[in-house]
C-alpha cells in the first residue's frame, strides 16, 4: 500500500532545496549566487484512519484536508469511523 491519501490523491512530492549565499543587490550587494541544489521530499500530511465503504470497513492512508471533509459527514459513500 501506497502512502497516497484514498479520497485526494494527495502524495510526497520531490523538490529542490536551493543554497545561496551572497548579499542581494537592492541592499547593496554583488547578488545572490546559487551553491548548491540538492533534492528532498516535501512529504504529504497523512494518517491512517478507518473507513467504512459501501459496509466494508478498510484502513487507509487520508490526507488532513481529506479528513476535515469526512468529519462534516459521509462523502461520496465513504464514512469516518
Amino acid at each position: 500500500m501506497s502512502r497516497e491519501c484514498y479520497l485526494t490523491g494527495k502524495k510526497n512530492l520531490v523538490v529542490n532545496s536551493v543554497t545561496r549565499r551572497g548579499k542581494a543587490r537592492a541592499q547593496g550587494g554583488v547578488g545572490r549566487k546559487v551553491t548548491g541544489v540538492t533534492r528532498r521530499v516535501q512529504r504529504a500530511n497523512l494518517h491512517k484512519r478507518a473507513i467504512c465503504e459501501g459496509g466494508v470497513t478498510k484502513t487507509v492512508w487520508l490526507s488532513a484536508s481529506a479528513l476535515r471533509t469526512l468529519s462534516r459527514g459521509p462523502y461520496r459513500g465513504i464514512e469516518l469511523l
